[in-house]
């Protein structure tokens, strides 16, 4: 029978959920927290889904995986975006480690496993992967194996579910409902050793619905959305279910999630900070200072959005949220020119949006882009970036003069140098500063390269909710003791080894929760030398691209 069962709930936390528990709303995680041990789970930094499920998968921290972020920046002027894969993740992943042991796995839409790669077991690769790609599944043919049976796994939430909410909703609970079936499916016909198994859903359902919830601007008493999230995770509960009765009474199960959640109340903009104190400069042509015009009279995308009755902001807000985005230009395979796709969005603000285009690099000594929730700010290093003008000489003073600054607008509650946040071979891949926030409830939004607004900080619109680092995990079965415990995400990875009696890398960044178990057994760490070798997924096609940046933009992380 399955040996362990790894459930991994996108975006959940105990803030929302424990009230819910106490309720009997969710009955079957208040018994595997009443009778398992866990708690809370600290994420990465960023406490961001890429970056997270690396570090789940490796049991490392970015500096050693690589993995900052859904994408990076590339192209002399700075506006070329490549989606980060799997193919970029740094190191033996957990299920790697156990095939390698003869241990076999059915690693179903887990993040940041596409391509889907060759183990001891099965694979359907998570978030982002292009649609249709022949890498999605090992073995090949197992996509088409459950279609067969009804269940399609290579659907997801930044699929197309409708255009209204209701829709979307109905979606998310389908997907949910199928990943169960097709997840217990596959334990009763294949049997492998451990299940790990994600739904994304949860997290989607949060950055959608959140802003309908009791206290929040959009709330109605009973109205049609108010209980969304709750029977979002009510239907995951039940998708569960299946999936631990299918793995037998003896499996272990740990639960956790990646990252916690929580409301947005104010956005802030680091490129308007970084061109107000002078880091970042504008080109000086007409068409430029035409639009700075137009933002000094308050005429920037979000401010146009906002000028809307309010009446119409909620139709608004759902038609941005299908139109949203344009896909920035990419270096792609198969040609050296650009690809370039338009969305609505960008016909209505190409022409007054200042963006990625307008900078004047050759003055501009940082930047900012990002998905995360914390702010990332890019010196434009000499010899590192394609137009950079600070030299190495100049690095040290540049960033120490930034960061003093920065500590000084009230927006900002801590400014750390990269290296006091990640160590490892993969640290000339990360920002040079990085930037948490003084309330929780601030948040960048985005993979901003264009200035969707003209102020440093507002009050967002009602209509968002984002990660927090406050993530949960739980052990529950035969031999978990019970209580409650907080742990760091990368330990999950080293436990799990530690479960499967195989020896923990020292390459490895977690500890063994060995206080979640009755039996004390010694934890044997075998020296392993970090991965450092350049990774490559040996390019994406054109559409694969495309596909890559479209599902990325309706999960929200793209403008």
């Amino acid at each position: 029978m399955t040996k362990i069962v790894l459930i991994a709930l996108d975006g959940a936390t105990l803030d929302l959920l424990k009230p819910w528990m106490d309720a009997g709303e969710l009955p079957l995680l208040a018994q595997i927290f009443a009778e398992g041990a866990g708690g809370t789970l600290n994420s990465t930094i960023p406490w961001a889904t890429p970056t997270a499920f690396a570090s789940l998968a490796t049991g490392t921290n970015p500096g050693k995986h690589g993995v900052y972020d859904f994408g990076t920046l590339i192209g002399d002027d700075y506006t070329a975006f490549v989606p980060t894969s799997g193919g970029d993740v740094h190191g033996r992943t957990l299920w790697e480690r156990l095939s390698d042991a003869g241990i076999s796995s059915a690693v179903i839409n887990m993040p940041m496993t596409y391509p889907a790669p060759a183990i001891e077991g099965s694979v359907i690769a998570g978030i982002p992967y292009p649609s249709g790609s022949p890498q999605l599944c090992h073995p090949p043919h197992l996509l088409d194996r459950l279609q067969q049976e009804g269940w399609d796994l290579a659907r997801n939430a930044s699929d197309d579910l409708g255009g209204s909410y209701a829709a979307y909703l109905d979606g998310l609970l389908d997907l949910v409902r199928v990943r169960g079936e097709a997840t217990a499916w596959l334990i009763a016909q294949d049997n492998p050793d451990f299940v790990a198994v994600h739904f994304l859903e949860t997290d989607q359902a949060q950055h959608r619905f959140w802003q309908f919830m009791a206290g929040e601007p959009r709330y109605e008493h009973g109205g049609e959305y108010t209980d969304a999230i709750l029977r979002v995770f009510q239907q995951t509960e039940s998708a569960m279910q299946q999936i631990i009765n299918a793995a037998g009474e003896d499996a272990l199960i740990c639960v956790m999630s990646d990252h916690g959640f929580g409301a947005t109340r104010h956005q802030v903009w680091l490129n308007n900070w970084l061109l107000q104190n002078d880091f970042l400069a504008l080109k000086s042509n007409m068409g430029v200072r035409v639009k700075q015009l137009l933002y000094r009279a308050g005429l920037s995308p979000a401010a146009i959005r906002e000028m809307a009755p309010e009446r119409l902001k909620l139709a608004i807000l759902q038609f941005f949220e299908q139109q949203k985005g344009r896909a920035l230009a990419s270096q792609t395979e198969g040609g050296d020119a650009p690809v370039k796709r338009k969305g609505v969005m960008d016909w209505l603000t190409e022409r007054l949006a200042i963006d990625f285009y307008d900078v004047d690099w050759a003055r501009t000594v940082a930047f900012s882009t990002g998905t995360t929730a914390v702010g990332y700010v890019y010196l434009n290093v000499a010899g590192r970036d394609p137009q950079g003008v600070v030299s190495s000489q100049q690095y040290a003073v540049k960033r120490q003069q930034i960061a003093e600054k920065l500590r000084d607008w009230e927006a900002v509650g801590e400014v750390l140098l990269r290296e006091e946040v990640w160590k490892g071979s993969q640290l000339e891949l990360a920002p040079d500063l990085v930037i948490r926030w003084a309330a929780d409830t601030t948040d960048a939004r985005y993979f901003q390269t264009r200035f969707s607004s003209h102020h440093l900080m507002k009050a967002v619109p009602n209509d968002y909710a984002s990660h927090r680092p406050n993530g949960l995990f739980a052990f529950y079965g035969n031999g978990v003791k019970t209580g409650m415990l907080n742990a760091e995400l990368v330990d999950l990875t080293a436990t799990l080894l530690w479960l499967f009696k195989q020896p923990v890398p020292s390459v490895l960044d977690g500890r063994v929760l060995t206080d979640c178990f009755v039996a004390e057994r010694a934890v044997l760490v075998v020296e392993e030398a970090e991965d450092s070798a350049e990774k490559s997924t040996g390019g994406f096609s054109a559409d694969d691209d495309a596909s890559l940046k479209e599902a990325l933009r309706r999960l929200g992380y793209l403008e």
